[in-house]
């Protein structure tokens, strides 16, 4: 039985491992990886922005130490909030420690009253916060900052992603929080893998290292043509039994040429990231892995720092920082020295004369819209798909919000489904 695979990202290398034999791989890119790519520039090395594994469960912990070629450290995480013009510990729900007297007070009654009230409600993200992180969190963190990260009206954002992405306290953080130490260790990320050398892609080289013989670069899907069991690309065509697609959803019903489905795809959103990452000089170094930025003062909405991730990704001597700004339609004009004004701004940098190098990258399709039509299309669309041979796979061949681990296990369990198997 022959199964194509379309993405050499992490779900669809992953896919071929369990496969073995009789699949092949199309990948439109020069190199694989997909957006989990490496950059280098200047003697910093940059990822596709912050790209680190939380790696939660043993087969795919096996898997990714097993197939990357360089030392993996675990790191245990160092995430920051800044705002009111302070840094807090993560998550901001459970660490109020620093924050103005006001801002606490807000905060922890706002709690108590929505604890007290015990009426949690899902008819969206916006009223799921208030009724259960209080109006204080609410309005100093949990909506402003998911605003600047979606750009979408959070009243119509559903609680399908959720999972295991928004840490939950009880009272008893809230009121540990308060103090110094605070509540750690909260949330699916609390430590994290990642290369000693060569980035991200490091982990992909290894991956891809066993299967490449059966993956074609640089060949972009055309078009699907899913009656006949066909995938048409610029040198060619080849037939399928079975078709794993790791794609962006939306960019796979729309080259099916099927009218329903490209009728689906139009109503899908997502949002692109720019992602400006900087190499500087800096008298303090910071040991602080990322930190989120929920103020809209500041156009970015997440700032990370991949010389912690590891001594290898700046020279020595030097830092590095990437700013992670949502995009709606164009990126803004002017958007990287708004991005350097806001660095200096958190005292991230001196001045502009600190900067040794920098390096935008866009990462489309970022983060999906879970709204009410996602929820009830994508569900849909993936049984008619299933029952004629397609198997979606991956953050964007699912259309999902999810981590590098997840793609890895969705593309294994794609392999084992398009194999026969369970």
């Amino acid at each position: 039985m022959k199964t194509v695979i379309i993405g050499a990202g992490f779900a669809g290398l992953s896919a071929a491992h369990i496969l073995k034999d009789n699949f092949i791989i199309l990948e439109a890119g020069a190199r694989p990886g997909g957006l989990c790519r490496t950059e280098v520039k200047g003697g910093f090395t940059f990822d596709y922005t912050g790209h680190l594994m939380h790696l939660r469960h043993k087969e795919t912990e096996k898997f990714i130490l097993k197939h990357t070629p360089v030392k993996m450290n675990k790191i245990k995480r160092k995430a920051v909030i800044f705002s009111s013009g302070v840094y807090t510990k993560y998550p901001y729900q459970a660490n109020n420690y620093g924050l103005p007297p006001e801002t606490v007070e807000e905060n922890l009654t706002g709690f108590i009253r929505a604890k007290l009230n015990n009426k949690e409600d899902k008819s969206s993200f916006k009223n799921w916060c208030l009724s259960v992180m209080g109006e204080g969190i609410s309005k100093n963190f949990m909506l402003p900052y998911n605003s600047k990260l979606l750009k979408h009206p959070l009243d119509k954002i559903t609680l399908s992603w959720l999972g295991r992405f928004v840490p939950r306290p009880e009272i008893e953080d809230i009121i540990k929080g308060i103090e110094e130490k605070g509540k750690e260790g909260a949330g699916y990320n609390a430590s994290f893998y990642y290369p000693e050398r060569g980035g991200i892609e490091s982990v992909i080289r290894g991956i891809y290292g066993p299967v490449k013989d059966k993956v074609i670069l640089n060949t972009a899907v055309k078009k699907v043509d899913l009656k006949n069991r066909i995938v048409y690309f610029s040198s060619g065509e080849i037939k399928y039994d079975r078709l794993i697609s790791t794609m962006p959803l939306k960019k796979f019903l729309m080259l099916t040429g099927n009218s329903g489905y490209i009728k689906a795809a139009k109503g899908l959103k997502a949002r692109t990231v720019y992602s400006l990452n900087v190499g500087y000089k800096t008298a303090s170094p910071t040991d602080i892995n990322w930190v989120y930025v929920p103020e809209p003062e500041y156009p970015f909405y997440r700032i990370g720092f991949p010389h912690t991730f590891s001594t290898y990704n700046a020279p020595a001597g030097l830092s590095s920082v990437f700013a992670e700004v949502s995009v709606k339609g164009a990126v803004p004009k002017n958007i990287d020295s708004e991005i350097i004004k806001g660095l200096i701004k958190m005292k991230v940098l001196r001045n502009k004369s600190d900067i040794k190098t920098s390096l935008p990258l866009l990462l489309p399709d970022a983060y999906v819209i879970f709204d009410s039509y996602r929820d009830s299309t994508v569900p849909e669309i993936e049984k008619k798909l299933n029952a004629q041979g397609v198997i979606t796979a991956g953050r964007w061949g699912k259309w999902e919000y999810s981590s590098m681990e997840d793609a890895v296990m969705e593309g294994m369990q794609a392999a084992k489904k398009a194999a026969g198997g369970a």
